[in-house]
C-alpha cells in the first residue's frame, strides 16, 4: 500500500492550503484555499490549480475561510466530480462566502479595468486590448452548492475505499474542524492522520473551546503563531477600550479590516462587552459587509457551535451582534458615503488582509490622515497590503497609486482566533508518546523554525517543517 502526502499550499507559508493525500493512487484533497499574496504571482498561483481537478477522487475541507475554501469553485468548473465533506456549519458559510468571493472578484476586475481604461485615456494613448478577467464569478461559486457534503462532528464518513474522517471541533470559526483521517492497510492495521486545520483558543468568547486531537501517527499542525504569544482577553478588551477613546480624541474614524466570517462577529462581541460596561461611549459601528450580516444568520442557525455564555446572552435576547448604534451596512452607495463621514466612527470591512473588497476603498480615503487609526486584529500574510500596513511602510499601494500612510497604525493580536505557540504546544503534547511525526504546515518559517526546536526539546522526536510542492511518503 502506498499512501503520501503532497503540500500544494500552505506550506512555508499560511495561505492557499491544499494537501494531497494520495491512497493507492486515489486523490483526496484536505482543503482547497486560494493563495493571497502579491497581486500578480496570487493571480498566476491561483489561475493555474497544480493539478488536474478531475483527478480528485473527494475533498474534505476544514473550514470556511476563502485561504482554506477559497478554490473550490475553479475546482468544480474544470472538472471536480466528488463530494466537498464538512461540518453542516462550514457548508452553509462557505456557501454564502465563496459567492462573495466570486462578487468581490467580478468588482475588483471590473474597476481594475476601468482604472487602466481611464489611465489610458489621460495619457492618450489607445485603450490596451489587455482586460482583467476574475478567477471565477458568482455563477461558477453557485455551482458548489451541490458538491457539498455536510456531516456532524464525530460522524464518520467514508471518503474513498478503506478511507474514512470524521471532524471535531476547533473553535477557531463557526463550524471549524480537524479532520481525523483513517486508512485502512492492506494488513489489517490503521493508519490515523490528523489535520489540524486553524486551531481556535481556549476561552474565547461566541464558540466553544478546541477540542484535543484523537491518538494519531501523522499529525499536520498549523503554526502561524509558531513564535508568538497573544496577549490575554482581559488586557486586549482594555487596549481596545483605549483605541477607542483615542480615536474619539482625534475626531477620525476607526478602520479595522476584518474576515467577514469569525473575527467580525469577535469585534461587535467585545464593543457590547465594553459599551455594556461603560466603558466605551456611544459610537456609530458600521459593519461594511453584506457577507457579515449573511454570516452572522447562518450564525444564528447554528447553536451547536456556541459556548454556554453565547447561548446564555441570546436566551436573554441581548444580542451581541445587534445593539443600539451598530448598522449593517448593504449598498455600495451607502458604503462610498461612509468615506465622508463628517465625525468619529468605527467602520469594520473585509477583506481580513486587505487584498481585495471594500476595504481597500475605505483604507485609500484613511491612510493619508493622522486623525484616521488603522486596527489590524489578525494575521497579515507576506506580500499583502494588510502586512505593509502593519509593518508601517511610508508608502502603500492601493488599487495600483501610491499613497502616503500617514494614519495611526494599532495592533491588537489578542482578538485572533488561532492559537498562539503555547496554544499549540499543549494541543499535540498528549500525542508526544503515541505521534510518529509531526508535520508544521501554515506558517512562515519565522514561526515554524522557533516552534519546531521548542517541539523537539520537549521530547518529540520527529517535527518537521513542509515544504511547498514536495511529497511525504508515509
Amino acid at each position: 500500500m502506498t499512501v503520501s502526502i503532497t503540500f500544494l499550499g500552505a506550506a512555508e507559508g499560511v495561505t492557499g492550503s491544499r494537501h494531497l493525500l494520495e491512497v493507492n493512487g486515489t486523490r483526496i484533497l484536505v482543503d482547497c484555499g486560494l493563495f493571497q499574496g502579491r497581486r500578480d504571482e496570487s493571480r498566476e498561483r491561483n489561475a493555474h490549480f497544480p493539478i488536474d481537478p478531475a483527478s480528485i477522487h473527494n475533498i474534505i475541507l476544514t473550514h470556511g475561510h476563502i485561504d482554506h475554501s477559497g478554490a473550490l469553485p475553479v475546482v468544480c468548473r474544470d472538472g471536480f466530480k466528488g463530494h466537498i465533506y464538512c461540518t453542516t456549519a462550514t457548508a452553509d458559510l462557505s456557501q454564502i462566502l465563496l459567492r462573495d468571493s466570486g462578487h468581490i472578484q467580478e468588482m475588483d476586475a471590473k474597476y481594475l479595468r476601468h482604472r487602466q481604461e481611464k489611465d489610458a485615456r489621460k495619457k492618450g494613448l489607445p485603450i490596451p486590448d489587455q482586460s482583467f478577467t476574475p478567477l471565477y464569478t458568482v455563477e461558477d461559486a453557485e455551482h458548489c452548492d451541490g458538491f457539498f457534503q455536510g456531516i456532524s462532528y464525530h460522524e464518520t464518513a467514508e471518503v474513498a475505499p478503506g478511507v474514512t474522517v470524521y471532524f471535531t471541533d476547533q473553535g477557531h470559526i463557526l463550524g471549524s474542524a480537524a479532520a481525523h483521517v483513517q486508512v485502512k492497510r492492506s494488513d489489517g492495521s490503521t493508519l490515523r492522520i490528523e489535520f489540524s486545520g486553524d486551531r481556535g483558543r481556549a476561552h474565547m468568547p461566541i464558540l466553544r473551546d478546541p477540542e484535543d486531537y484523537p491518538e494519531s501517527d501523522i499529525v499536520l499542525t498549523e503554526s502561524t503563531y509558531g513564535n508568538r504569544v497573544h496577549e490575554p482577553i482581559g488586557e486586549m478588551e482594555n487596549t481596545l477600550a483605549e483605541i477607542v477613546h483615542d480615536m474619539l480624541r482625534k475626531g477620525g474614524r476607526l478602520v479595522i479590516p476584518a474576515f467577514s466570517v469569525g473575527r467580525t462577529q469577535n469585534i461587535l462581541y467585545h464593543l457590547h462587552r465594553l459599551r455594556m460596561a461603560k466603558k466605551i461611549p456611544h459610537v456609530e459601528i458600521y459593519v461594511d459587509s453584506p457577507l457579515s450580516m449573511k454570516a452572522t444568520q447562518v450564525y444564528a442557525e447554528h447553536p451547536e457551535c456556541f459556548d454556554d455564555d453565547t447561548l446564555a446572552l441570546l436566551t436573554a435576547k441581548e444580542s451581541p451582534f445587534s445593539f443600539p448604534g451598530l448598522r449593517y451596512v448593504q449598498s455600495v452607495e451607502e458604503s462610498m458615503t461612509l468615506n465622508d463621514h463628517p465625525g468619529p466612527c468605527i467602520i469594520l470591512s473585509a477583506s481580513g488582509m486587505c487584498e481585495s473588497g471594500r476595504i481597500l476603498h475605505h483604507l485609500k480615503h484613511s491612510v493619508t490622515s493622522p486623525r484616521n487609526t488603522v486596527l489590524i486584529v489578525g494575521y497579515m500574510a507576506e506580500h499583502t497590503l494588510g502586512r505593509r500596513i502593519f509593518e508601517r511602510r511610508e508608502k502603500v499601494k492601493i488599487y495600483g497609486r501610491t499613497y502616503p500612510l500617514r494614519c495611526d497604525v494599532k495592533t491588537l493580536n489578542g482578538l485572533s482566533a488561532h492559537g498562539d505557540r503555547n496554544d499549540i504546544i499543549a494541543s499535540v503534547e498528549p500525542l508526544k508518546d503515541v505521534a510518529r511525526r509531526i508535520v508544521l504546515v501554515h506558517g512562515e518559517r519565522t514561526q515554524s523554525e522557533p516552534l519546531q526546536a521548542s517541539l523537539k526539546e520537549r521530547g518529540h522526536k520527529d517535527v518537521v517543517i513542509a515544504k511547498l510542492g514536495s511529497t511525504m511518503e508515509l
